[in-house]
C-alpha cells in the first residue's frame, strides 16, 4: 500500500520535474557569460529564481523518492 503510494507520488513529481524545467529560459551564454558580468550567481533573478528554485525543490523530492521506493521494495 505505501510503495504505490510513493509510486504514485514520484510518478506526479517526475510530471512537475519535467514541466518546470521546459518552462525555464535556455541560457544561450553559458557558464563564461555569467562569470564576466560580475553578476552574484545566488542573485535574485525574478520569476526564473523561483523556477529554479521549485526545480531543486523537486529534483530533491524526486531522488528521496527514488531512494525509498528502492529501500522499500
Amino acid at each position: 500500500m505505501i510503495l504505490t503510494l510513493f509510486i504514485i507520488l514520484f510518478a506526479l513529481v517526475a510530471v512537475g520535474l519535467v514541466f518546470f524545467v521546459l518552462l525555464q529560459t535556455p541560457k544561450q551564454a553559458g557558464l563564461t557569460a555569467s562569470m564576466a558580468s560580475g553578476g552574484s550567481l545566488l542573485g535574485g533573478r525574478g520569476v526564473e529564481g523561483g523556477l529554479v528554485r521549485i526545480t531543486s525543490v523537486l529534483g530533491g523530492l524526486f531522488m528521496l523518492l527514488a531512494l525509498l521506493i528502492g529501500v522499500i521494495s
